[in-house]
Order: structure tokens, then sequence, then C-alpha cells
């Protein structure tokens, strides 16, 4: 009973810090470097493969992503790396700049954050010249979306004493949720709905985060 009460003063607090004179009763923020924390989680990104080049040169190429980082931006969020690259003896650094698209459905309750582009040249050097061998689009490695649960399932439920002694339940959920993106945080706010009987259970399956390539596939190492 007192630690509900406790969940509630501090929904009440927290929206307060957060949303200020916002009409919305609650905001939820999920911040640049959580979600930044789990891309770290995802380890490696590499790949390897033959290559063959004006039908006289061949060989086999390596690549590996360093320094990933997904950037929240009001305009335009986007998501950042360096390529090193291995063709044969030769061998170069490309800085990455991809886009990045956030969604947050309320209907799942679920942040969305995909990659949707990323790509960077992969060539060598022949007599001083230089040959393109193929793009590489990092997109194709991370065909799922990043997923976070959203305030949604920030429920709770208190009682109170009544003057014929009874106890009375009271049933509080976020709802109407509206998101925003500003510079390191997606903020979500919410107005709450209360009533004294419980609200219905929505059954929802979320899938795991995975990565995968696609078309003819680099040897990839996670």
């Amino acid at each position: 009973m007192q630690f509900k009460k406790l969940i509630l003063l501090f929904l009440i607090q927290f929206s307060s810090i957060l949303v200020g004179q916002n009409a919305n009763d609650f905001a939820f923020v999920l911040s640049e470097r959580a979600v930044n924390k789990v891309f770290t989680a995802v380890g490696e990104i590499s790949g390897r493969n033959g290559y063959e080049v004006l039908g006289i040169v061949d060989g086999h190429y390596n690549w590996k992503v360093v320094n990933p980082k997904i950037n929240f931006k009001p305009d335009s969020s986007d998501f950042t790396c360096d390529a090193k690259v291995e063709v044969g003896p030769f061998s170069y650094k490309s800085q990455v700049l991809g886009r990045v698209k956030i969604t947050y459905d309320n209907k799942t309750n679920l942040i969305s954050i995909k990659i949707t582009s990323a790509v960077f040249e992969l060539y060598t050097m022949v007599l001083g010249k230089k040959i393109h061998i193929k793009d590489i689009h990092l997109e194709d490695y991370f065909k799922d979306p990043f997923l976070f649960e959203g305030p949604r399932s920030f429920a709770t439920d208190m009682a109170f004493t009544m003057p014929d002694s009874t106890l009375k339940q009271i049933y509080v959920q976020p709802t109407q949720c509206i998101m925003k993106v500003s510079k390191q945080i997606i903020k979500i706010s919410c107005d709450i709905e209360a009533q004294d009987k419980p609200f219905k259970k929505e059954i929802k399956v979320t899938t795991p985060v995975q990565t995968t390539g696609t078309g003819k596939k680099d040897t990839i190492k996670r």
C-alpha cells in the first residue's frame, strides 16, 4: 500500500520536473546514452568476402564497424560510425553518416529506433587509381529495429480507506501518449486515467532485436 503510494508520488514529481507547464500529466524519457549502451552490447559488426576488379586483380576484403552511435536530434536523428577497411595490402577508414527513424506506437506501447540508411564505399587502388568494388549497406545488418517498452506499462493501483472503514481500490494508467524527439532524449508525454475498476489488459508479443544480412552476404562476425 505505502509502496504504491510512493510510486504515484514519484510519477507526480517526475511529471512536474519534466513536463513543467505542459498539459500532460506524466512524461517518460528514454536517453540517447541508454540506447547506445544496448547498441554496444550487440557486439562487433564486421564482414569478409572475396572481390575481383578489371578481371585481373582479385583477393579478399575485410571491414569492421567502430565507434557506432545513434544520435537523437529534433529534426533528423542519425547514426554515425567509422568503417575500417582492408582490401589486400591496402587499408583505409571511412566516416559513415546514416539516417535513423524513431516512432512510438500507442497500441503496442513500443518505441522503435531503426537505422534506415548507412552506406560506405568499398574500394581499392590499382596503379594509383581508385577502383570501386561495391557499397556496403550497414542498414542491411540491422533490419529489425531496436524496440523499447514505452510509458503505458507504468500502471499502478492503490487502496483508500473510506469513511465506513472499507477499502476502495483505485487504478491508474498512462493514456493518450505523444512522442517528441529532442537533443539526446526521446520524451513521451501522456495523460493519466484513473478509475475504480481494473483496466482491460492488452496481450502483446514483443520480438527480440536481431541483426541480419541480405543479398550477397559477407561473412559476418559479431
